[in-house]
C-alpha cells in the first residue's frame, strides 16, 4: 500500500482527522494501524456497545467498509510496577457484546468459553 512516507518515518504527525478524511480504504487501514488501533477508537469516540466482565466493546463506522470491532480486555497479569496493561483485540463485526468477542479471539461461542482461571 502507498502512503505518503510520514507514515512510515513519523507515525506520530498521523490524526484522527487525517484517518478519517482518508477516502482509500486500504491507506485507512494502514493509518489506523499505524496510529495504534486502539488508540484511534478512544481518541475518535468510538461508540462503546457493551461492557462487562470481560471487557468493553467498541465499534466504530466507516462508509464503504467494515466497521472497526475491537475489546478491550485487562491482562490478568500484573506489570512489574503492579498496574494491569490494557489490551484491544479486534474482533469481526458481528460481536455483540464483550464475552462474544473474548469467546471469538479463542475460538468459541459466548456459551462454549468458560474458562475455570485467567492466567
Amino acid at each position: 500500500v502507498l502512503v505518503p512516507g510520514f507514515v512510515v518515518t513519523d507515525p506520530d504527525r498521523i490524526t484522527v482527522e487525517h484517518i478519517e478524511t482518508e477516502a482509500n480504504a486500504e491507506v485507512r487501514r494502514v493509518l489506523i494501524e499505524r496510529y495504534g488501533e486502539g488508540r484511534y477508537l478512544l481518541d475518535s469516540g468510538a461508540q462503546k456497545i457493551h461492557e462487562d466482565d470481560w471487557g468493553v466493546l467498541y465499534r466504530r463506522e466507516f462508509a464503504g467498509d467494515e466497521p472497526l470491532v475491537m475489546v478491550r480486555v485487562v491482562n490478568a497479569t500484573a506489570e512489574p510496577d503492579g498496574s494491569f496493561k490494557d489490551y484491544f483485540l479486534r474482533v469481526p463485526p458481528s460481536a455483540r457484546t464483550a464475552r462474544d468477542a473474548v469467546a471469538w479471539t479463542f475460538g468459541k461461542s459466548a456459551a462454549g468459553y468458560a474458562p475455570l482461571a485467567q492466567t
